[in-house]
């Protein structure tokens, strides 16, 4: 395989991780397709994109997340350089040379095989002698992204919770949680608190191996390793458990395989009965996955489980303006970032695509995009649909806030994990005019409270509805925000 062809596939693999991780979606992943690597110098890549295209908006947006799969892909970091269409071969070239010697270093290298066999050297000669470059390596079994850290998670009510869990047990000698199940919606920030968990251990004692790895590579690895026969199996076996903290991401997906889920029952049991660490997450709380081996059910619900909600309003205003902080010029206005905050709702990963589309209408037009082009372009993006729009139906944020109000809450208890019957009333009260006064599905309302599944709306509206027939206060109360909303 030639040196052109090696690096397409290399490029290959590195757009196959950014896809898999959510992050090449939308406009990026049309602009990034375009690009390819040139040249990996071992510490640089040298990435040529098409001329005109829009580098700049290209970098602000992606390239944390293109840093993060080479990083994973590679086992190391590399530094980026974009050069443009016919200019690589300068780029090229001055990059290499960043890699060479001086010429005193060359010469000594030279003279240096020549020289006639010596004594062996005394202690204090070899501690002052200069080691041989080697490439930075990452502990064997750790797989993290280097951008998924506690310094760039924002935490707000939706995981503060899970965060100070995260953090005890990170700080506690013992298994204080064994395991920590960590559940919530897809795209609320399950992976970024288990790869910032993975870090944080490490920093403290880095002898310990970390191993990560999704539901899906640890079956395939199982597949393949009974597959192959041998002594693949034991191979595959030695491998996690050896480990002294194994994360599984997704583990609801093992459900699909029962002999899977075998094998990491007999895998949990090592782990858990030699006191090392598992961390796992699923998209919902481990009673609820089907097809899954009640053995295994039992033994996540024996440490700590914590759940991760839809982020409130004031979060993704932050969660925003931490993104817009490591761009070099700031191209969207404060209000289309309360904008995009009040109206994606449903999760971190559909807000972070509002802002890649808001800031790439700002580079393409250099001004910040209109609410009106907001509205009309983020529509399946936003918990209430664009066609509510056109009929100046009241948004679920509206509701939510009313209702706060009236209650004497704040909007962030509406949306949070508290059940307490203070908190739960208002809030089936805010579902049940969400439902009444919306456009918004079962689904789109549930994740506007907190990231709730369809059944808790329905249960919600039906339990409001029963207490109408009997509470004629609770009547004139709703027949009151109907009134308003209409």
């Amino acid at each position: 395989m030639s040196r052109k062809e090696e690096n397409r596939d290399l490029w290959d693999r590195i757009l196959m991780d950014l896809e898999a991780r959510g992050h090449a979606g939308g406009y990026g992943v049309e602009f990034i397709s375009e690009l390819s690597l040139i040249e990996d110098t071992g510490s640089k890549f040298i990435i040529e994109y098409p001329r005109g295209q829009m580098i700049a908006w290209l970098e602000m947006n992606y390239r944390e997340y293109m840093e993060m799969s080479i990083a994973s892909v590679m086992g190391t970091p590399r530094e980026l350089q974009f050069v443009e269409a016919g200019e690589q071969s300068a780029a090229i070239a001055a990059a290499l040379n960043e890699q060479k010697p001086t010429t005193t270093e060359q010469k000594k290298e030279e003279v240096q095989p020549q020289a006639e066999p010596s004594a062996p050297a005394t202690n204090k000669e070899a501690s002052t002698a200069t080691p041989p470059r080697t490439k930075k390596k990452i502990k064997e079994g750790t797989k993290l992204n280097e951008a998924y850290t506690f310094e760039n998670m924002v935490v707000g009510p939706n995981n503060d919770f899970a965060y100070t869990t995260a953090q005890a047990l990170i700080h506690s000698e013992q298994r204080m949680f064994n395991p920590l199940f960590i559940h919530g919606a897809s795209g609320l920030g399950k992976t970024h608190l288990m790869h910032a968990i993975g870090h944080a251990i490490r920093a403290r004692r880095p002898e310990v191996v970390v191993q990560y790895v999704t539901c899906e590579e640890f079956t395939n690895s199982y597949i393949e390793a009974v597959r192959k026969k041998g002594d693949a199996l034991n191979n595959f076996r030695r491998k996690f458990r050896k480990a002294d903290v194994l994360m599984i991401d997704d583990v609801q997906f093992m459900a699909r395989t029962e002999k899977t889920q075998e094998e990491f029952f007999h895998t949990f049991n090592a782990l858990f009965d030699s006191g090392k660490q598992i961390i796992l997450s699923a998209d919902c709380p481990a009673s609820h996955i089907t097809n899954m081996d009640s053995r295994l059910v039992t033994r996540f619900q024996q440490g700590m489980a914590v759940e991760l909600t839809a982020p409130s309003y004031e979060t993704r205003v932050e969660i925003l303006r931490q993104k817009m902080q490591h761009w070099e010029k700031q191209v969207l206005s404060e209000e289309i970032v309360h904008f995009l905050a009040r109206s994606i709702t449903s999760s971190v990963r559909s807000l972070e695509g509002g802002l890649v589309r808001a800031s790439a209408y700002a580079v393409l037009h250099n001004s910040s995009p209109s609410i009106a082009f907001l509205r009309e372009n983020l529509g399946d993006l936003m918990t209430t649909p664009r066609t509510s729009y056109l009929f100046n139906t009241v948004s679920i944020e509206d509701i939510q806030q009313r209702v706060a109000e009236e209650f004497h809450l704040c909007t962030s208890d509406i949306n949070g994990p508290r059940r307490t019957a203070a908190i739960a009333h208002p809030r089936q009260v805010a579902m049940y005019l969400a439902r009444k006064h919306t456009c918004s599905s079962l689904q789109d309302i549930g994740a506007a409270f907190g990231g709730r599944d369809h059944g808790t709306v329905l249960h919600a509206t039906r339990t409001i509805e029963n207490k109408m027939q009997k509470d004629p206060a609770l009547r004139g109360l709703l027949e009151r925000f109907s009134a308003a909303l209409a």
